[in-house]
């Protein structure tokens, strides 16, 4: 369950720094497609439109690891999973809303 929490928290913690704008165009973290690194704007317009739903895919992992180590053992993997899932879902719906975003950016 701690693995679970500190996933979580990493991805909240990147969530503000894509949403403060801090999180310069690389190759590892943020909203990497095409139309979003082609600049320096589009990847930061991107980054933040996506971050809310980022850092609440986060939240609800970190919430979910929690749950976990307080349950017992047969709904532990239920609670897991279903965060695990959580975070994808709502990372790849902040994903597509950053593309929008970077899409707009000349």
């Amino acid at each position: 369950m701690v693995v679970e929490v500190l996933i979580g928290l990493l991805v909240v913690v990147l969530a503000v720094l894509m949403w403060q704008g801090r999180l310069r165009r690389n190759w590892i973290a943020g909203v990497r497609t095409p139309s979003t690194m082609r600049n320096d704007a589009a990847f930061r317009a991107a980054n933040k439109a996506a971050a809310p739903l980022t850092g609440a895919g986060g939240a609800v992992f970190v919430i979910c690891g929690v749950v976990g180590a307080l349950v017992s053992q047969h709904a532990r993997g239920a609670i897991v999973l279903g965060g695990a899932v959580a975070l994808a879902v709502l990372a790849l719906l902040g994903a597509a809303a950053g593309v929008r975003a970077a899409r707009s950016v000349p």
